[in-house]
């Protein structure tokens, strides 16, 4: 009777930490979830770190869009990158910006 007596007690611990443990992981993907969902609403607000100019627009128009850009980005270079996959001049690496 003796040895039925700790098998049961031994069962009900393995049930009762395995319990805690399902119970802490629920918890632990629950509050993960929560702060992705933070992160990425977060992500949505922060404006592009680059723009894409496509063919379709005008001169006038990537003008524009490029001043808008160093606006809200102060410290901005404009990197001009031609899609044949050829190299950039030398004249094209960065340079160091003067103090303002």
């Amino acid at each position: 009777m003796g040895d039925t007596l700790k098998n049961i007690i031994l069962i009900a611990c393995v049930l009762g930490a395995l319990a805690f443990g399902y119970l802490l992981m629920v918890r632990l993907d629950r509050f993960l979830n929560e702060n992705r969902k933070t992160i990425e609403a977060e992500d949505d607000k922060e404006e592009p770190a680059r723009v894409l100019l496509t063919d379709e627009l005008s001169d006038e128009e990537i003008a524009d869009e490029v001043r808008k850009f160093r606006k809200s980005h102060k410290s901005a270079r404009v990197v001009l990158y031609d899609s044949s996959g050829r190299g950039l001049p030398d004249s094209a690496a960065p340079r160091e910006q003067p103090e303002e």
